[in-house]
């Protein structure tokens, strides 16, 4: 008898691999990290990542297509679009990866 887990990893498998993908880079990671709580633009992003543009953009774009990353518009006052972290689903991912992670230590 299939589990709801079960049926999400047999069923919806593509998915959610690329949603772990989306999780898979240390770039991707800390852009979720500094995302958290304060939106940042992709000139804040390269500066604080010392990093090209067309990368941080192409991780920017990714993690906005798994829902990870919300883009918001640009402000009337021209400033440019800004990203945030998806906050729950984000700190969800990381309670996964911390239990896992202390359950390794324990073994």
């Amino acid at each position: 008898m299939e589990t709801p887990a079960t049926d999400v990893l047999v069923c919806q498998a593509e998915p959610v691999s690329r949603l772990f993908g989306g999780l898979s880079t240390p770039t991707r990671l800390r852009i979720l990290g500094l995302t958290i709580g304060r939106p940042l633009t992709v000139k804040e992003l390269v500066i604080l990542l010392r990093m090209t543009q067309p990368h941080i953009c192409r991780q920017l774009q990714l993690l906005c297509e798994l829902n990870l990353l919300i883009r918001a518009s640009a402000s009337a006052g021209g400033r440019a679009d800004s990203y945030r972290a998806n906050e729950p689903l984000v700190l969800m991912a990381v309670d996964l990866a911390r239990i896992s992670l202390e359950a390794e230590a324990d073994s």
